[in-house]
């Protein structure tokens, strides 16, 4: 459900009228994210697996739509090589998140015996 509804989520933005523009509303969506860790916490500990399908899909959902918005809002307002090097830092960074998102994704495994 998160890789479909991140892939989803990406072409949101192509609507004018759902497109998220505001800097501070940016902020305020991707700082209340923060949110989530809590949630997903409470919901592992008491939920069940509806509430953990709806948190992976509200995760992917946000994910796809901020990372665009982001990705187009940012650099407006700067000129030439400013803009391009701002692109070129978002995407760095972007893809430093995906490297350590991907190399730290084993840590769930240790400590168990029957691991692999």
């Amino acid at each position: 459900m998160y890789n479909v509804l991140d892939l989803i989520s990406r072409y949101i933005p192509l609507v004018p009228c759902l497109k998220l523009e505001s800097r501070n509303g940016l902020l305020v969506a991707v700082l209340s994210r923060f949110l989530l860790i809590p949630a997903f916490y409470f919901t592992a500990k008491y939920g069940d697996q509806g509430w953990m399908i709806f948190l992976v899909s509200f995760l992917g959902l946000t994910n796809g739509y901020l990372t665009v918005c982001v990705l187009t809002i940012a650099p407006r307002g700067y000129k030439g090589p400013e803009a391009n090097a701002l692109g070129n830092l978002l995407v760095l960074f972007l893809l430093g998140g995906i490297f350590s998102g991907a190399a730290l994704d084993w840590l769930w495994l240790i400590g168990k015996k029957k691991a692999f």
